[in-house]
């Protein structure tokens, strides 16, 4: 059997949604501080971007759970 390794991201994210925006958050901010070398002006930026994803997890929670798919 083959298995789609997207299916599995979205089954870990829908699992775990601040891990998913606490993840990459810390890497946007990671990759805009060696890019720009500015601490704090990425840092708001961070912060949305790992909201944003945190709430598309939650979101895929949420689909997973109303179409009885297994999380």
């Amino acid at each position: 059997m083959i298995s789609d390794p997207r299916v599995h991201t979205r089954r870990w994210a829908s699992r775990h949604p601040v891990y998913t925006g606490l993840l990459v958050g810390v890497l946007f901010y990671v990759v805009e501080l060696v890019a720009t070398g500015e601490a704090l002006g990425t840092l708001p930026f961070a912060i949305g971007i790992g909201a944003i994803f945190a709430l598309a997890a939650l979101s895929q929670r949420r689909r997973r759970k109303k179409h009885n798919l297994p999380l």
